[in-house]
């Protein structure tokens, strides 16, 4: 049923190009041959990305959850389709192409991105009239810069340098295609339309950002808020069932947040992972299978879910930065923890036992596989050894 819904999706896109192109073949006055050469080229083309589509989400080559939400491509490409059938209306300098390779890119992949916006470049070039390989060049190069300076954003959404580099590199290429071939004396007045163009493209890029993030980067957003206040049911659950472990999952989630803050990774990914890392003792044993009934009980994000399992699954091995740290937070707690539950008022020499702990996790096999480095490393047992003071509430 869902793979038949799916099919008669691809069809009617597919479909939907051909019967735009023919429209806008007919709107612009362009010969019946002219007309069936575009709709079969477009055709062709839309078969090309579908394909790709269909292969990418099936490899995992998707980007994001690009693959379970394919709706949301095929929206910004109609809405981009509809706009590429009118940009032949204004001066070839002025089509705000950028962003439309970028939101192609965004909510697919590089490839498949790259390919749609050429296509949809080459629809606008066969309505427009003294248009040529110039003005597809200009656009092409531009869209393919825009798609690769935002590749892979993350949580922390750093996009600052990546819109002024891309705005940059269009504003040069209209400077250097539209104003240093044009025979009149050089005046401000050339660069109108370019201007025009580049703060088009600012304003577009803005709005789907601020898109992207609310439906892609920071759609668990409010989740995560939810499962990290200390009030959420599931962590009183843990609190009425086992308040050792309600508070070694509370000062292991503040480890691993003073750890993220430092090394710049997500934060509260590695804070939720903190709290929920032996969340499986409410069902017995604190076994990988445990906690996956409970992630898919309170819908965990699944950047969560992965987390937990890379941490917890026995045939996992630890390879992100963010389960490394989390073994170190982790480790930490159950080591002081337990030397205070011996003696509660030992004096602990902090620096000795983190050159121990950290030195026996580093001369093991558990972080062979791993991404951190040692530099990374010194820097979180420097965090965990600025927090002396907040290890007398272990106590």
């Amino acid at each position: 049923m869902e793979e038949n819904k799916k099919t008669k999706g691809f069809v009617l896109i597919f479909f939907l190009v051909g019967i735009v192109t023919a429209g806008a073949g007919y709107f612009y006055g362009k010969e019946y041959l002219e007309v069936a050469r575009n709709v079969i080229l477009s055709l062709l083309g839309m078969g090309t990305i579908l394909y790709l589509l269909e292969y990418e989400g099936q490899t995992k080559g998707l980007d994001y959850d690009n693959a379970e939400h394919k709706e949301r491509f095929f929206l910004m490409f109609f809405i981009s389709l509809l706009c590429a059938v009118v940009f032949p209306l204004i001066p070839a300098a002025g089509w705000p192409y950028l962003a439309i390779f970028i939101v192609l890119s965004l909510f697919s992949d590089s490839l498949v991105g790259l390919v749609a916006g050429a296509l949809l470049l080459m629809i606008t070039l066969m309505h427009g009239n003294g248009t040529g390989i110039a003005d597809f060049f200009i656009y092409f190069i531009t869209g393919a810069a825009g798609i690769i300076l935002f590749r892979q954003l993350d949580e922390t959404y750093k996009v600052g340098a990546r819109v002024f580099l891309s705005l940059l590199t269009l504003f040069v290429a209209l400077s250097a295609g539209y104003v240093l071939l044009v025979n009149e004396v050089f005046s401000p007045q050339l660069f109108l339309i370019p201007v025009i163009n580049f703060f088009m493209n600012l304003l577009l890029i803005m709005v789907i950002l601020k898109y992207f993030s609310f439906a892609v980067i920071h759609k668990y957003r409010e989740r995560y808020m939810d499962l990290n206040d200390q009030e959420c049911p599931l962590l009183s659950s843990l609190k009425e069932e086992n308040i050792e472990e309600y508070f070694h999952a509370v000062h292991t989630a503040y480890l691993c947040d003073q750890a993220a803050k430092r090394l710049g990774l997500d934060e509260v990914l590695l804070k939720a992972g903190g709290y929920y890392h032996r969340i499986g003792v409410l069902k017995g044993e604190n076994t990988w299978e445990n906690i996956e009934e409970i992630c898919k009980e309170y819908k965990f994000p699944p950047k969560l879910a992965m987390l937990l399992r890379e941490y917890n699954h026995k045939e996992e091995v630890l390879v992100s930065k963010e389960a490394v740290v989390l073994k170190l937070s982790d480790t930490v707690i159950s080591v002081v923890g337990s030397m205070f539950k011996k003696d509660a008022n030992v004096i602990l020499n902090y620096p000795l036992l983190m050159d121990a702990i950290f030195r026996k996790k580093i001369e093991s096999s558990v972080l062979d596989g791993s991404e951190i480095t040692m530099q990374e490393m010194n820097r979180i047992k420097k965090v965990f050894l600025e927090e002396k003071l907040y290890y007398d509430f272990l106590r």
